[in-house]
């Protein structure tokens, strides 16, 4: 892979935005899920693998993809479930529908 098509994938992979899609991707690979068992109700009680590091994970991973713009929201830190996490985004406008 050459150095300017690695740049069009990492422009591409960080957004301003993510989708409900791509949260849920997110969370399962965080939580090493098979995607087919998350979904929005998802959350560290019915999810075996939702811990403490891969809940670390999840954050990692959204600020990467939101550019940065979700260390900034506390709420997130403590947001247990892929609802609450899609309803503080939607709040922030980071989540497209």
């Amino acid at each position: 892979m050459t150095k300017s098509n690695k740049k069009k994938i990492e422009k591409n992979i960080y957004k301003s935005k993510i989708s409900k899609k791509e949260l849920l991707i997110l969370v399962a690979k965080a939580t090493k899920s098979p995607i087919k068992k998350v979904n929005e109700k998802s959350n560290s009680d019915n999810l075996k693998n939702w811990d403490s590091m891969s809940h670390l994970n999840i954050l990692v991973e959204l600020d990467k993809r939101l550019s940065k713009k979700a260390r900034d929201i506390d709420e997130l830190s403590s947001a247990d479930s892929v609802k609450k996490i899609i309803s503080i985004l939607n709040k922030n406008k980071l989540i497209s529908v």
